[in-house]
């Protein structure tokens, strides 16, 4: 094996590596997203109940203060899981690119070994058609 697809299979498994990162941080980030999400749905429903009942008001107030601390606390978290998501697809970009540039170097060594066969090829084919030829001149 050359060392060029060597360091192709290398390059790539990085790559894979990267990819596997970068959904584990996007699935982070959707899962605070979605926490944020039933967090607003429990306000919303805390309120309906606390407009029902005065004994709940009373209550609600510090439910509310705790929620948007909850709130405050899960968007910094997003924040930092976005941030963390946008460096990883940077990182999976490059590594992108840099499979690309050893496949790219690999297709043209092949390339490169393809044609120096096939030359050494017709050189033999035309090798063997000339001592053909001088020895149906000679006969």
């Amino acid at each position: 094996m050359s060392v060029l697809r060597r360091l192709v299979r290398y390059h790539r498994h990085l790559l894979d590596e990267k990819r596997r990162n970068l959904r584990t941080l996007e699935e982070r980030a959707a899962s605070v997203e979605e926490a944020i999400e039933r967090l607003d749905k429990s306000v919303v429903a805390e309120q309906r109940v606390a407009k029902r009942s005065s004994e709940v008001l009373g209550a609600y107030g510090g439910f509310a203060r705790a929620a948007l601390d909850r709130r405050g606390a899960l968007l910094g978290a997003l924040s930092e899981a976005n941030s963390a998501v946008e460096a990883a697809r940077e990182e999976l970009l490059d590594a992108f690119a840099e499979v690309k540039r050893y496949e790219i170097s690999l297709d043209h060594q092949e390339r490169a070994e393809r044609d120096e066969q096939a030359r050494k090829f017709q050189g033999q084919l035309d090798e063997s058609a000339l001592n053909l030829y001088r020895r149906r001149d000679r006969g």
